[in-house]
């Protein structure tokens, strides 16, 4: 079996290490592939084809060891995986004195080529979700038969509705690898992660978890219908705060939550991550906190939006509003201006939070009034104002 000489090699030394006996592993062709004595290894071990065939323990004494080539005194016993023998184990010394420990050490050496198949078959599976995130997310344009390949091996419905959240640990990781102490292994903390982010978003059998690269978790959640997908934003500020809270136990303390929009299938589910990678660039570059980010948020709209408007009236606007950002006051204007609607067009409130008296702040808004034409006693005035000072920066 392929990895099974790595498995045999592994194995000696780690039994080597808890039996005073000398012990030896051979394929199931007879050939010693690994022994205590490594002078040994690769030589052909024939009485480890009787035992395969016989499948079971042969005991060997000296006499008739001494009558058989590279044949030493001791016991040889199957090992079997799915109830098949792969190799054989000998334990080299007195029969009647090792062959008490044969069968001890033969469950445990097929425990071990078990666990190492197990974990074997988990990395792989793991590789192929990673593959699979990767083309999904980052390509723009996907081939359906390599779309359905990889839904048929990780038996997944590629028509299901979904949307995306990225989970950004920033440089964690890769800190992590450099100045490990030795207590969490890397694949270890990985799947630790990997596994707040399912509790706290409630993992089902459609939803997809994986890590994209070193700095983000993404995590596909699979979603039936409009009503659904609003139910679980309604309440995904707290399940957010609920993976910082796990993530600090392990120090993850830079770490930035956004997620995209609802999307019908896997071949649109690009979209999503795009909109959700989006906010993220959007966030931090505004340093919005705490750093969870949705489309659901109307704090997080109301911001975006002056950011969206389109370039060719973006252009009229500031060119109407070009006495106002030329005027040398301008920076205090703005600043009075914003608070004043931050603080929902209340004079008094807004002079207070500006540190300034009530008439100097009626003063300055007049002021921009004359420089725009504008009222800013009226909403609508003031909202197309705000969006274009906004994106003004």
């Amino acid at each position: 079996m392929d990895g099974f000489v790595q498995f045999a090699q592994k194995t000696v030394k780690a039994v080597s290490e808890i039996l005073s006996f000398p012990i030896s592993v051979s394929d199931e062709r007879g050939y010693i592939i690994g022994d205590t004595n490594s002078s040994r290894i690769g030589t052909v071990h024939m009485p480890s084809i009787e035992v395969m065939k016989a499948n079971k323990v042969i005991l060997f004494t000296e006499d008739k060891a001494s009558r058989m080539d590279n044949v030493l005194p001791g016991v040889a016993v199957p090992l079997n995986f799915d109830n098949k023998p792969v190799g054989v184990l000998g334990i080299i010394g007195d029969p009647d004195e090792v062959e008490s420990y044969a069968y001890l050490v033969k469950k445990y050496v097929e425990m071990m080529w078990q666990e190492t198949l197990h974990v074997q078959i988990e990395n792989l599976e793991t590789m192929t979700l990673e593959s699979f995130v990767q083309y999904i997310l980052l390509n723009k344009s996907i081939n359906r038969n390599q779309i359905n390949h990889y839904c048929k091996l990780l038996t997944i419905n590629s028509e299901v509705k979904r949307i995306c959240i990225i989970v950004d640990i920033g440089n964690y990781l890769l800190k992590n690898v450099q100045f490990n102490d030795g207590t969490i292994p890397r694949d270890r903390l990985k799947k630790t992660l990997l596994d707040c982010v399912v509790r706290t978003f409630d993992k089902h059998q459609q939803d997809i978890c994986a890590f994209l690269n070193t700095e983000r978790i993404v995590f596909l959640k699979s979603i039936e219908s409009e009503d659904d997908f609003l139910h679980f934003m309604v309440g995904f500020w707290d399940r957010c705060e609920k993976l910082l809270e796990m993530f600090s136990v392990y120090k993850v303390d830079d770490v930035t939550i956004a997620s995209g929009n609802l999307f019908p299938s896997i071949d649109s589910l690009n979209q999503s991550y795009e909109q959700a990678d989006w906010l993220i660039r959007y966030g931090n570059k505004s340093s919005i906190t705490p750093k969870i980010y949705s489309y659901y948020d109307w704090n997080i709209l109301i911001d975006i939006l002056p950011h969206q408007i389109d370039s060719k009236m973006q252009k009229i606007l500031v060119q109407r509003l070009k006495s106002l950002i030329n005027n040398e006051a301008f920076t205090d204007l703005k600043h009075n201006f914003i608070t004043y609607c931050n603080h929902n067009m209340n004079i008094s409130k807004a002079a207070k939070a500006l540190f300034i008296h009530r008439n100097t702040l009626i003063y300055r808004l007049k002021k921009i009034d004359n420089l725009t034409g504008l009222c800013t006693s009226k909403f609508e005035h003031c909202t197309l104002l705000y969006f274009v000072l906004k994106e003004d920066g």
